[in-house]
């Protein structure tokens, strides 16, 4: 399923007419910030959680003794994954652990008595993330890798990476993300298709997220009818599903990276609920039916423990960096990796060294050549440009306005975010001094033609006011 072979597929910007008469329900929830929770109220809040984790780690135990990888799935992780894994105890993760998590398209396929968990779970990968877990510093880091992203297939050729699990299933997968990625170890994998995904949200009784902006098209390629408002509410597994694929803009599959890492970090901290308990049979029977995995019993169960104490400032999610292929390029649109620009992410979050990470100075003059991307969500129209100004004189000459997409619902927002486009966690801080002000972020959801990106918020606006 080479270049040529993919000839064949819809073209990604032909956009089909729109489904009128389309009316999804979603719950809408009210708008308003959260007030923090007294000390008493911590306390109620933690001995809850605490006792959510440990019956979800109980019912676990049981449940995950007969949840084994599908036969014929030919992976145990690569020939690379990092020895001693089996050394890991039920209640400890004490190493690293890198976990290849695909979400598998079977759009128009689901779970029936004629279409099998094997054949769900055997097309293309329409999410491809890369996990790092790190329990000495209590932190996930995440690598999302675009499905349209130009590799060299093992056996195959050049093709999109998502069509490696389609024509070899996990084992070609796993080695031609290594091989993408430096040779990097890959422990172990995670699979759950569309239908599983589904399930798995409604499992956790929906999970709330802010729409940036109205979403309003028709995708009959992927049997997509997407309408949403903008504004934060709580979506069911089959909206949310929706969600996370709509391409209709600009970036296509590149905005539909940066929701799918906002999501996952919300069904995260939806699952350690307290509330989660109450739905936990549910859930575990959507994981036994839905869910294909290599981990072992002992593993699964540390993991558990583990994503127990992490939160989301722990949560780290870069992208892939890279281009989209120009117009008459390649036969097909394609996603091309930026080397060089992937090696200092590969360093400083996969512990993977590579000959193309140059040695360069982390002086802060040298941070102020970053591109620096400033989005307004104070309220106040002139801010962004009075910004710009202000950090041009600090030096920051390589500062843009961008169009960023913001929710029109958080605006205000009461706290500047400064996101680390590529992972540089070192000038996002570097910009956060100046500013003086904002809560760092790794993240993919900013700009992408930026180093760092500003959501400027209330509590920066005014202050350079004179």
């Amino acid at each position: 399923m080479g270049d040529k072979n993919l000839s064949s597929m819809p073209s990604e910007t032909g956009l089909p007419p729109e489904d009128e008469n389309h009316n999804a329900y979603k719950e809408e929830i009210p708008n308003t910030d959260k007030k923090q929770l007294d000390k008493t109220q911590r306390h109620v809040f933690f001995v809850a959680n605490f006792a959510t984790i440990s019956c979800i780690l109980g019912a676990c135990c049981v449940l995950l003794l007969i949840i084994k990888p599908l036969r014929g799935s030919n992976s145990t992780g690569s020939a690379n994954s990092s020895a001693g894994l089996k050394s890991i105890t039920p209640a400890k993760l004490d190493k690293p652990m890198n976990i290849l998590l695909l979400g598998i398209d079977n759009s128009g396929h689901p779970h029936s008595s004629k279409f099998t968990p094997r054949e769900a779970l055997s097309g293309n990968s329409d999410t491809m993330l890369l996990a790092r877990l790190v329990p000495s510093k209590h932190q996930i880091n995440i690598l999302s890798i675009p499905r349209d992203t130009m590799v060299r297939i093992p056996g195959i050729g050049i093709d999109k990476i998502n069509d490696a699990n389609a024509v070899g299933g996990t084992s070609l997968a796993v080695k031609t993300v290594s091989r993408l990625l430096a040779d990097i170890s890959i422990d172990r994998y995670v699979r759950l298709d569309t239908e599983g995904f589904i399930k798995l949200v409604d499992a956790l009784g929906g999970v709330e997220i802010t729409v940036p902006k109205k979403m309003d098209y028709v995708d009959r390629t992927q049997n997509l009818s997407i309408r949403f408002d903008a504004g934060r509410q709580k979506l069911s597994g089959q909206h949310l599903e929706e969600y996370v694929r709509f391409r209709h803009d600009a970036l296509g599959d590149i905005s539909r990276v940066q929701r799918q890492q906002a999501v996952l970090k919300e069904i995260l901290h939806t699952f350690w609920q307290p509330s989660t308990i109450v739905n936990l049979p549910k859930l575990l029977q959507v994981i036994k039916e839905n869910v294909d995995s290599d981990l072992s019993v002992g593993e699964m169960l540390a993991i558990a423990q583990f994503l127990s104490n992490i939160d989301r400032q722990h949560i780290n999610m870069v992208m892939l960096p890279g281009r989209f292929s120009e117009k008459n390029e390649y036969k097909l649109s394609y996603w091309i990796e930026n080397s060089k620009a992937t090696a200092p992410i590969l360093n400083s979050y996969f512990d993977v060294k590579s000959d193309k990470l140059s040695v360069t100075s982390e002086s802060n003059s040298d941070f102020k050549q970053i591109r620096l991307a400033v989005a307004n969500a104070t309220g106040e129209p002139q801010q962004a440009v009075k910004t710009v100004a202000f950090l041009e004189e600090q030096g920051f000459d390589n500062t843009f306005i961008t169009n960023h997409e913001i929710d029109s619902g958080t605006v205000p927002l009461s706290q500047t975010q400064i996101i680390a486009q590529l992972g540089n966690i070192e000038a996002a801080n570097a910009v956060r001094d100046t500013l003086g002000v904002g809560q760092v972020q790794v993240a993919s959801t900013g700009d992408i033609s930026s180093d760092v990106t500003v959501v400027l918020g209330v509590d920066f606006a005014g202050s350079i006011q004179k």
